[in-house]
């Protein structure tokens, strides 16, 4: 499949490659990580010189090293992401650390967005948040927990606008922002923009089409993604672990599995939305002879239709 982008670097269709379609985790236990140069070579052979930032060491800690990086590849970032705690008071301070130095790094590598997802707790020992590993939940939280909550993103709006960069809250399935009741709480007690991801809400239980509509005018960032709704299911109900149903190819190429991709992209259509697009379809690699990029390209194929 060729290249995508037009004359002079130009974005066509304002879509982003994610390098978890490569496999690319901070997870000890995810599976075989493919390096970066690879990655980076292969999205900019198959994409239009856009991807998003990876995962905590994919590109260089260093600004500058990361921006040769790009360079080399003829690559931008478009958005990157932080997982923080939102709702503790006594974290506050190191979780707002924490994201501040993430919005310095990716304001001077070139992004322009900010992904925000709102994890119950940090692991010890683990790098990846608790969002991805399928651990219950536990409870919901409370009125003084959503209170610091809000505040938090407020204070995140603040970070992001002082290093020129748009705020797009994730819901996401494990998170504490996960369903239509949560993101309307997030909507009417904030101003800040949301990321919709299809696959997760799906996941959650929510109907991606009504989210769009629940949130039309604040929607900052999307990633598109498609996934089987039979194991969407299981790891809903908690009766297959997150990790493991990643590894059965819980996500499917992009019009494989049953989320509805068309219907939601005109739903965003409808509600006027002209940001761009993240293809953020997890995966992970069992052994060296995987080969990722066919499961990209075939999401392409179906996707880039629909963006013309």
């Amino acid at each position: 499949m060729g290249g995508l982008r037009g004359g002079r670097g130009r974005s066509l269709y304002r879509l982003a490659l994610s390098p978890a379609c490569w496999g690319v985790s901070d997870a000890g236990d995810w599976g075989h990580q493919i390096d970066a140069e690879r990655v980076l070579s292969e999205a900019a052979a198959v994409g239009e010189g856009a991807i998003t930032a990876g995962p905590p060491r994919f590109l260089p800690d260093r600004s500058d090293q990361a921006k040769r990086l790009l360079r080399r590849h003829r690559l931008k970032v478009v958005a990157g992401q932080v997982h923080a705690i939102l709702h503790d008071h006594e974290t506050r301070g190191p979780e707002l650390a924490h994201i501040d130095g993430h919005a310095h790094w990716l304001s001077a590598i070139g992004a322009r967005t900010l992904v925000l997802s709102a994890i119950p707790e940090r692991i010890p020992g683990a790098v990846r948040p608790e969002a991805l590993t399928g651990r219950p939940r536990g409870e919901a939280l409370s009125n003084a927990q959503w209170a610091h909550l809000l505040h938090l993103i407020g204070s995140v709006e603040h970070v992001c606008a002082r290093h020129r960069l748009k705020l797009a809250v994730q819901p996401r399935f494990g998170s504490t922002i996960q369903g239509p009741a949560e993101i309307e709480r997030l909507l009417v007690g904030s101003e800040a923009g949301v990321c919709l991801d299809i696959a997760h809400l799906v996941i959650a239980g929510a109907d991606p089409i009504e989210v769009v509509e629940l949130t039309a005018g604040r929607i900052q960032h999307v990633h598109l993604n498609d996934v089987d709704l039979d194991l969407a299911r299981r790891v809903r109900d908690r009766s297959l672990d997150y990790v493991e149903a990643v590894g059965r190819n819980l996500y499917r190429p992009v019009g494989e599995g049953g989320a509805d991709v068309t219907r939601v992209m005109e739903a965003l259509r409808s509600a006027g939305y002209q940001g761009w697009y993240t293809l953020e379809q997890e995966t992970r690699l069992a052994t060296v002879q995987d080969r990722p990029l066919g499961r990209v390209s075939r999401s392409l194929e179906f996707l880039l239709p629909l963006l013309a």
